[in-house]
């Protein structure tokens, strides 16, 4: 049986994430030189991706599922009668966060959400601003039901919302975690 988390506690949590991520880039890779965000580890003779790419990657990964809660936010009423005042992953969520969110399993990016040209400095502003568009969206669903607010990702997958804002959260863990590997392996002239 999946079990619910308050309201409360499910959004406390996603804050307090959110503000560990925004400080890492903000104290961490903002310092850093443009060679030593763009630096690319080697694994295996493949170049992984840098501090940027994986910031890219996050940044569309935001505007594709921002774009998605978007379209169903502006049709959906604030008040659902017998709003569930708490949070479930659904099926299809909860399938989905015990693989993808899994650092034990590695999966390509979809093509969509892969960045495609060397990122630049820019990507660390757009994460910030894209992490304050969430927190700001935390204030607008206050009154709409996380379990039973249905988001279309694909054509038949469907999460709840309280899925969707936590696949962005622990997806940016994830990523953020990957790239403190990448600047954990920076050559001391970086």
């Amino acid at each position: 049986m999946r079990n619910t988390i308050t309201r409360n506690a499910f959004i406390a949590d996603l804050r307090q994430h959110i503000a560990a991520h925004c400080t890492i880039v903000s104290e961490t890779f903002s310092a850093l030189t443009d060679d030593a965000l763009g630096w690319q580890p080697q694994k295996n003779s493949k170049m992984e991706w840098s501090i940027l790419h994986c910031l890219a990657h996050l940044n569309l990964t935001h505007d594709y599922y921002m774009a998605k809660i978007e379209t169903i936010l502006a049709d959906v009423s604030q008040q659902h009668n017998g709003m569930v005042d708490g949070y479930r992953a659904s099926f299809w969520g909860g399938i989905y966060m015990h693989f993808a969110l899994n650092p034990r399993y590695t999966f390509p990016s979809p093509e969509p959400v892969t960045p495609v040209a060397q990122p630049t400095r820019q990507e660390l502003a757009l994460y910030l601003a894209r992490q304050d568009q969430l927190l700001q969206l935390f204030a607008r669903v206050a009154t709409i039901d996380l379990i039973r607010t249905p988001i279309p990702i694909e054509k038949f997958v469907r999460f709840n919302l309280g899925d969707c804002l936590k696949i962005l959260v622990y997806h940016d863990e994830l990523h953020i975690g990957q790239a403190q590997r990448v600047y954990e392996q920076l050559p001391a002239t970086n």
